[in-house]
């Protein structure tokens, strides 16, 4: 159970408190904008948001989503998990238990697995992308109406978020590997896309909007791999656009029910991303479940709600416990873990141990034919809550 703050401000729709580079403003935008909820995106910018929204969080980070009764949600899962409570149709998130976890899964390697090569592609072609990028966050940050005086104030934010990359373990001898993955995924995903609308069939899903979050912000728009991505997958830039369009029903496949497929079935096209997925980030993830469960394992006395991060007066949307090692296509990366990616690795197996024993089975066959099974054979020792926009344990 997550547990929120209120602003004390009550509106007519909801607000998205995001930004057009944000890479989680964009999963959050692009499910708004599929549920077909009415909402108001306003940028950090704004002296609101200084003001009222971010004491509240108590560290910087977008999006924030401040519901009409201003309750403010800062995590892009748990938007949509609220709306789909709240807004039962269209069901964005399949009840059948095949697609339902597949959704989840798909949705947790889209939204944290991906941030390293969105950052990778956008931070390391300043060349190409530096006008763009500064446009970019001036907009969102800056209050400012004048080119030069955005480009001042930008430079520090620009400067934070470079910043990541060695922490990702993006090196210039990891490039070369993580640029080769992801142009894999890109041929794979480009196959699908041609064949159908959506991951999952004719509407979109979890998996989706976990997808588009990287796919969107930094990898279709950021100018050099927005032009990588054009020429090597086309159809899945045109999947990019899609899920910014109202409804679900595009031209190119006006035939296809817009609903998932029937009978709990998965696209066919499905299996090479998902094997990719496990073959090139299982590794990586259970470092960072390795991590957290050696750190558990250091005090198991902690007490409930004990912040989980190396440093807990540090507030950040990824807070992190120490360095580790993975190999990636035989080169070693060494980065920092995410304790925000075990979290939401918890809900992907929370969400298996929820399955029928049909059901589970028949997605056994499915991870077991794509290589999964180490991964999701893996996890915390101890369960970890989201209170108050901090990781504690449970």
């Amino acid at each position: 159970m997550q547990t929120y703050k209120n602003s004390g401000k009550t509106h007519a729709k909801p607000i998205l408190w995001g930004a057009p580079g944000s890479l989680y403003s964009g999963k959050t935008r692009s499910y708004l904008v599929k549920k077909g909820i009415d909402f108001q995106e306003v940028f950090p910018s704004h002296p609101r948001f200084q003001a009222e929204i971010l004491p509240l969080i108590e560290y910087f980070v977008v999006p924030v989503v401040e519901l009409m009764d201003g309750t403010l949600i800062q995590d892009s899962t748990d938007t949509i998990v609220h709306f789909e409570q709240e807004v039962r149709e269209p069901a964005l998130i399949p009840e059948t238990p095949v697609q339902k976890a597949v959704a989840w899964l798909m949705g947790f390697f889209g939204s944290e697995m991906l941030l390293t090569a969105a950052m990778h592609y956008r931070w390391n072609y300043l060349d190409e992308n530096r006008a763009f990028l500064e446009a970019l966050f001036g907009r969102a940050v800056s209050a400012h109406r004048d080119m030069e005086k955005q480009r001042e104030q930008v430079v520090p934010t620009m400067e934070y978020f470079k910043g990541f990359l060695e922490p990702l373990g993006v090196t210039p001898e990891t490039i070369p590997v993580i640029e080769t993955s992801y142009e894999e995924l890109l041929d794979r995903m480009n196959s699908h896309f041609l064949q159908y609308p959506y991951v999952l069939g004719g509407r979109p899903s979890l998996a989706d909007f976990g997808l588009v979050g990287p796919f969107f912000a930094h990898l279709s728009r950021d100018p050099y791999p927005s032009v990588l991505m054009k020429n090597r997958a086309p159809h899945v830039y045109r999947w990019t656009e899609r899920m910014y369009e109202a409804g679900f029903v595009d031209g190119e496949f006006p035939d296809l029910e817009p609903d998932f497929l029937p009978n709990d079935q998965l696209p066919e096209t499905l299996d090479p991303i998902l094997s990719h997925f496990f073959s090139e980030f299982s590794a990586e993830c259970m470092g960072m479940i390795q991590n957290y469960n050696a750190w558990n394992e250091v005090d198991p006395g902690l007490p409930s709600g004990t912040i989980i991060q190396s440093d807990p007066g540090a507030g950040t949307a990824h807070p992190s416990l120490d360095w580790f090692e993975f190999e990636l296509r035989g080169v070693r990366v060494r980065r920092r873990d995410h304790v925000d990616a075990v979290y939401h690795f918890q809900r992907v197996l929370d969400v298996l141990a929820g399955l029928d024993e049909e059901g589970h089975t028949r997605f056994d066959r499915v991870v077991s034919r794509n290589g999964g099974e180490e991964l999701l054979a893996s996890g915390p020792i101890r369960r970890i809550k989201s209170e108050h926009y901090k990781f504690v344990l449970e």
